[in-house]
């Protein structure tokens, strides 16, 4: 029985095919966070230029994708809402975690990881304010819809 109104309630949702294409984007964008943390292993920033690009455009492609956004569905608004606890519980400690390993695996920190970690705290913390506003952004013209 609960599940019938759950069902209708997501189905009196207005939604559209390319707003979860724009979620998936965001997803994308979130995973290349991820992938931005890895140079934190290595020693030389030519020996991570392959993360750099590959986290970058998948960041950048999130970030884009969250502007383009039009009117977002509630399953996107609700991703955006989570992203910031995400980063906080997820790449924050395994950016510790990869430093850890880094300095065992190097017997001891290398400047570039130790450059790179701190950089990259910065990006996320730059990625979390972008991620934010955009989410008041959106929420207000959300609200604005349904009122």
């Amino acid at each position: 029985m609960r599940i019938h109104y759950f069902t209708m309630d997501v189905w009196n949702q207005p939604f559209s095919g390319g707003d979860y294409i724009l979620l998936a984007f965001i997803m994308i964008g979130s995973f290349g966070l991820a992938t931005l943390a890895l140079p934190i292993l290595e020693n030389s920033f030519s020996d991570s230029l392959a993360f750099f690009t590959l986290g970058g455009l998948e960041v950048l492609i999130g970030l884009i994708a969250m502007g383009l956004m039009r009117s977002p569905s509630t399953n996107a608004l609700s991703f955006m809402k989570f992203l910031p606890y995400h980063v906080l519980l997820i790449h924050i400690p395994a950016s510790l975690l990869l430093l850890w390993i880094s300095s065992v695996r190097h017997d001891g920190i290398p400047a570039f990881a130790l450059d790179y970690f701190f950089v990259y705290w910065m990006f996320l913390l730059v990625y979390v304010v972008i991620n934010t506003s955009m989410y008041r952004v959106h929420q207000r013209r959300f609200e604005k819809v349904h009122d």
